[in-house]
């Protein structure tokens, strides 16, 4: 795997949910044709595409020109498409650009870069395009641009503040541009298609479980030496008595066992449907379980628990890395477990409101 820098293009066909309610025949054939024309213009201007997901692209170009044009092009040849259709059953495309470092595994973008770019996506309306600034500075430089710039935007689960650049909409009669705005709804609406525990690394429920033993075996031993020393008994004689008594067993073997759950880690990857609200998603479930917004540091999304939780529960940092549709995780055993219940209730109810 490496890093290389590449200008992202994800585009979306807005309220295809729509027509498929309309006409579900009628839309696999509009998918048909999007498919074939993105695919089209993709190859025209030197991109590879990196993934469909349902309705919506995801394609990766050397040069950021070929990725505007391209970008520009293909909303072109939507528009004359959907010339003479009636408006319920046109193909509407909002299409997202963005510049970056990203890591590329056998032709595969994955990464932070691929969520920024479907973000901007979303923010941008039917028929337009929304970039980020450095897709936009390095454009700028050798096209002249008509876009609209909006400072100091705020892009869920990326720090600080940034300026994003729209372009008027090919459809300016009917679609106005205007500021983005970041949703505060955990109105999700897509499910998960995969959960999966996975080997890696970190100490396992059974190897940490044997490991509180053998720590508390030896803070007994240690009990033991001080009471002998107090009451002048033989060690053997208080160690006898004690594993004797059937209390020793059952507050030493739940300690162990809650240790391990606190201590012991566990990897799983979860695989979503789609690959623009995966961090809101997992930003919000972990705020359920009691943990803070995420800090960002390299490619990794860190989760603290909040301060009394870590005090009075003994709760630990999860790691998260987000690869397009797919969340890579490691933490605690025991809040890993109330984790993956949460998920699998998300699944099968599409939201997370009543977790």
């Amino acid at each position: 795997m490496q890093k290389a820098e590449v200008a992202l293009m994800f585009s979306d066909i807005r309220g295809y949910s729509r027509l498929l309610e309309l006409d579900e025949q009628e839309a696999l054939e509009l998918l048909a044709r999007h498919n074939e024309i993105s695919q089209q213009v993709i190859t025209e201007y030197n991109g590879h595409l990196v993934k469909r997901l349902d309705d919506s692209v995801l394609a990766s170009f050397v040069s950021v020109n070929d990725a505007y044009l391209c970008a520009v092009d293909f909303l072109e040849r939507l528009k004359a498409f959907n010339r003479n259709k009636e408006k319920p059953r046109r193909l509407l495309v909002s299409i997202g650009l963005h510049k970056g470092k990203a890591e590329v595994r056998n032709s595969v973008v994955i990464g932070e870069q691929v969520n920024v770019v479907a973000r901007l996506q979303a923010m941008a309306e039917p028929g337009c395009i929304c970039m980020s600034n450095a897709m936009y500075s390095a454009i700028s430089k050798m096209i002249d641009l008509k876009v609209v710039e909006y400072r100091d935007v705020e892009i869920e689960n990326l720090p600080g503040s940034h300026n994003v650049y729209k372009t008027l909409s090919i459809y300016r009669d009917e679609f106005k541009i205007g500021r983005p705005a970041v949703h505060q709804k955990s109105d999700f609406r897509y499910k998960i298609k995969e959960i999966e525990h996975l080997p890696g690394r970190g100490t396992s429920f059974a190897s940490t479980t044997f490991a509180a033993l053998i720590f508390f075996s030896v803070l007994l031993v240690m009990g033991a030496g001080i009471q002998a020393q107090r009451t002048s008994t033989g060690l053997s004689d208080i160690l006898s008595m004690w594993l004797n008594s059937p209390v020793l067993y059952f507050s030493v073997i739940p300690a162990s066992l809650f240790f391990a759950a606190l201590y012991a880690r566990r990897k799983m990857r979860a695989v979503f449907d789609d690959v623009r609200e995966v961090d809101r998603i997992l930003s919000y479930i972990m705020s359920q379980l009691g943990y803070r917004q995420p800090v960002h540091a390299k490619g990794f999304m860190l989760f603290r628990p909040e301060p009394g939780n870590f005090l009075i529960l003994g709760m630990r940092k999860f790691r998260a890395r987000v690869d397009g549709n797919t969340i890579l995780l490691q933490g605690p055993y025991l809040y890993m477990s109330r984790l993956i219940k949460m998920l699998k209730h998300y699944e099968q109810t599409g939201k997370t409101d009543s977790i």
